[in-house]
């Protein structure tokens, strides 16, 4: 029940069933039912730091109680709640949940952690780590039909490519991940390939269109950090290279009331950026170079460089 209500929107509703079950669960020691709730009791609310204790418990029951399947769901689900300044630990869950992924055979998490551990690895800058995990999980995808997954491999498999800077291969992935799926990350990795070849118009074409979708589905910023790190960013660079300098700024401000709400100190450093290229942009040379500075500050007190 607490999981229909979160899928209709009612997360007041969903945490208040989900608390319930916790409450019955533990009368009947009934663990799977405690470490189910506890992995989705992060979709309810918009609190990181409770998020990442009640995943802490809902792993430490799976691991307690031999429960490797969940046991891989939830070091995944981990890693992507971990914020920036715990990069290392959030390295340390996807490694972790790769090679349980692994030892019990379960295809479908083998191949999602091996794409969120190779795009850790492409920030890395460990390009040869990233294409082995990347061919493997599209091979994994395709032999076992995985259609939910495989665009998503070939995207990023599209991306390491584009990181090398071979375009024909890449734009390539793109365009199959695409034919198989439209959905919004789809849409957003062709934005980023023409945004990173200056091709601004184009690049908010897609961009436009990954968050329409995102809007549609009923998302919120609060549910898909990645999505905002990752697109909304980079459609507020498409509209200043562009000169849409009032749908930048009102996208940037969006970002960065995101980014207190959040206390997210990787986002508030990402919009301190964006906003030192909006001034830079309107010619406003000094509060350009104070906002570039403060960003590249707060970069390196996140050890960004190693990342």
């Amino acid at each position: 029940m607490g999981y229909w209500y979160y899928k209709t929107g009612d997360k007041a509703k969903a945490l208040s069933f989900t608390e319930k079950a916790i409450e019955l669960a533990k009368k009947l020691n009934d663990f799977r039912l405690i470490q189910l709730s506890y992995e989705v009791l992060p979709n309810y609310i918009g609190d990181r730091k409770k998020s990442i204790e009640y995943l802490e418990k809902s792993l430490k029951i799976a691991l307690d109680t031999g429960d490797m399947f969940s046991a891989v769901r939830v070091y995944n689900l981990l890693a992507n709640r971990l914020p920036a300044e715990e990069n290392e630990r959030k390295l340390e869950c996807h490694e972790k949940g790769l090679e349980l992924a692994k030892k019990i055979g379960f295809i479908y998490w083998q191949s999602v952690t091996g794409d969120l551990l190779a795009f850790q690895y492409l920030n890395m800058g460990n390009v040869n780590k990233a294409f082995l995990l990347l061919e493997e999980s599209v091979t994994l995808d395709r032999k076992a039909g995985n259609m939910t997954q495989l665009p998503i491999s070939l995207d990023l498999l599209g991306f390491a490519y584009q990181v090398l800077g071979e375009w024909s291969k890449s734009e390539q992935y793109y365009k199959e991940a695409l034919s198989i799926s439209q959905d919004f990350w789809s849409f957003s990795f062709l934005g980023w390939f023409h945004l990173d070849k200056g091709e601004h118009a184009k690049a908010r074409e897609f961009y436009e269109k990954a968050y329409d979708i995102f809007e549609k589905a009923g998302k919120k910023y609060s549910e898909a950090r990645l999505f905002v790190i990752w697109t909304e960013r980079a459609r507020a660079w498409t509209y200043i290279e562009l000169g849409e300098f009032e749908k930048a700024k009102n996208l940037i401000d969006s970002l960065h009331n995101f980014a207190l709400e959040e206390k997210d100190r990787e986002l508030i450093a990402t919009v301190d950026v964006l906003g030192a290229m909006l001034s830079r942009a309107q010619k406003k040379w000094e509060e350009s170079i104070e906002l570039f500075e403060k960003g590249l500050q707060e970069f390196e007190d996140l050890n960004a460089r190693k990342w």
